[in-house]
């Protein structure tokens, strides 16, 4: 069975990269029926905050991508906070293990030390590489710094290999020059454990069998593959995402829309149509289709079809598909979807006029009208208008007698009818387009106006439905007098 772990740094909310990232590896643990963890990943003990790590955990409930094991979920392979890890002595017995090997030394090198190694460095015109100077330090010369107190950090000592060549799932074959590559710290002079050391002893305890993540983390493979060696252990499978970047081709920022994931949610996006977005920043479906089901993307997913190329994201191109999701849905859904955005003032006015069954049509008349689920107090508030609101922005419009003519037909089959509602509305509007020879527009707008005072809104046969034969007939026949 794979498994696979989405390990966030709560230093921060989450944001449109780190969620593709979980989104990638829970569509492919889902697709391949295995096993998605969650870890939480907050060695950084200045910057992780409580509030970042709640803010994580409510963008990924909120999308449904749920984990099967993690903080909150039992497991075999826990803790799942790296903190909890620390404590419970997992780097520790990992670090005594590389000593013990020779394949880590203490490293008492200060700030001032390595900063003269750079600079040195610098003026040679070479990359900097650590100069190995306290690996040559012998055990009594450790043991009496250590004595003294003296502040050290522990240090990974990389092997002689001159290159590195590794089989990335999505790239291919990666190939570095580890000449370059630092003995690198492995325990911070804090006592926690860095992030490739960290990551490696957990993905090895927590039995990973594939890494799926962004390419930021390529520069990360030679010092990560010398640790799972060094351990003995088996490394994963790689798979490294293409960057998530603006319409400009520029990296991801504020202003393309770069917020906290919970910041759509509360601007009224749909999960489903999120999902359905953010499953193609990356990758490609087998066709040219753009509206999938959750369980469509589940079964066409996988890591072979994941381009190597930046991803776009455009915001424009996500709203319109958001759209097109609240136009899928069931006048009950809507309502229970869109109900919380309506403002409070206005609920209170519509709750007053209207019935629980006439709330949920007036919420669906504007179905078509909306982007995003925050747009529905702008065209709904119609419905609230009191008179002197309605006389007031009528005074504006003009008829003509064409127009007119329109209202006269219109306000004849209302005193006729005696059951208003959308059919019988259509029925009268497919009338009066027969009997004036006019088309949609020159009969949909004079009574679109006529009934509301506004130029765009709801569905207009539902509009006229909605708001009654009484009050229609006491605004028609003002009109027309």
């Amino acid at each position: 069975m794979i498994r696979l772990r989405f390990g966030p740094s709560p230093t921060g909310n989450l944001h449109i990269g780190t969620l593709r990232t979980a989104l990638f590896n829970w569509l492919y643990t889902r697709s391949k029926l295995g096993k998605f963890i969650l870890r939480i990943e907050d060695t950084d003990l200045l910057r992780s905050k409580p509030e970042y790590e709640q803010n994580i955990k409510e963008g990924l409930e909120w999308l449904g991508l749920n984990c099967d094991e993690g903080p909150e979920e039992a497991g075999d392979f826990g803790p799942y906070r790296q903190t909890d890890r620390i404590k419970e002595g997992y780097y520790k017995r990992a670090l005594e293990e590389l000593l013990e090997k020779k394949k880590a030394y203490y490293c008492f090198c200060t700030v001032s030390d390595l900063n003269g190694e750079r600079e040195s460095s610098k003026s040679a015109g070479k990359p900097y590489v650590y100069s190995r100077k306290c690996c040559a330090l012998t055990p009594e010369d450790v043991k009496s710094r250590l004595s003294e107190n003296i502040p050290y950090t522990l240090r990974f000592k990389m092997p002689e290999n001159n290159s590195l060549l590794f089989k990335d799932i999505i790239r291919d074959d990666i190939k570095f020059d580890c000449t370059l590559v630092s003995d690198f710290v492995i325990m911070k002079s804090d006592g926690s454990p860095s992030y490739n050391f960290a990551c490696v002893v957990d993905d090895k305890d927590m039995k990973i069998t594939h890494v799926v993540r962004g390419e930021d983390h390529i520069s990360n493979m030679p010092k990560q593959l010398a640790i799972f060696e060094a351990l003995g252990s088996p490394a994963p499978e790689y798979a490294h995402m293409p960057m998530i970047l603006g319409t400009d081709r520029s990296k991801l920022s504020k202003r393309h829309g770069a917020t906290s994931v919970t910041e759509y949610r509360d601007q009224g996006f749909l999960k489903e149509a999120f999902i359905n977005y953010l499953s193609l920043l990356g990758w490609s479906p087998n066709d040219e289709q753009e509206i999938f089901s959750l369980d469509e993307i589940i079964s066409q997913f996988g890591l072979d079809r994941v381009s190597k190329s930046g991803a776009i994201f455009d915001i424009k191109k996500l709203t319109w598909m958001n759209g097109q999701y609240i136009r899928k849905c069931s006048p009950e859904d809507l309502f229970e979807r869109a109900w919380p955005f309506v403002t409070d003032t206005l609920k209170s006015k519509l709750t007053t006029l209207y019935s629980a069954e006439d709330l949920v049509k007036i919420v669906n008349s504007v179905k078509d009208n909306l982007d995003t689920l925050a747009d529905v107090s702008s065209y709904i508030e119609v419905y609230a208008n009191t008179e002197d609101e309605y006389l007031d922005k009528l005074s504006n419009f003009e008829f003509s007698e064409s127009d007119k003519s329109v209202i006269l037909h219109f306000s004849d089959f209302l005193a006729t009818s005696s059951d208003l509602n959308k059919v019988s509305v259509d029925q009268a509007l497919d009338s009066i387009l027969e009997k004036t020879g006019l088309g949609k527009g020159k009969v949909f707008r004079p009574l679109r106006i006529a009934s509301s005072a506004e130029k765009s809104g709801p569905h207009v046969s539902e509009l006229l439905a909605i708001l009654g034969k009484e009050k229609l007939q006491n605004r028609l026949s003002g009109l027309l007098k």
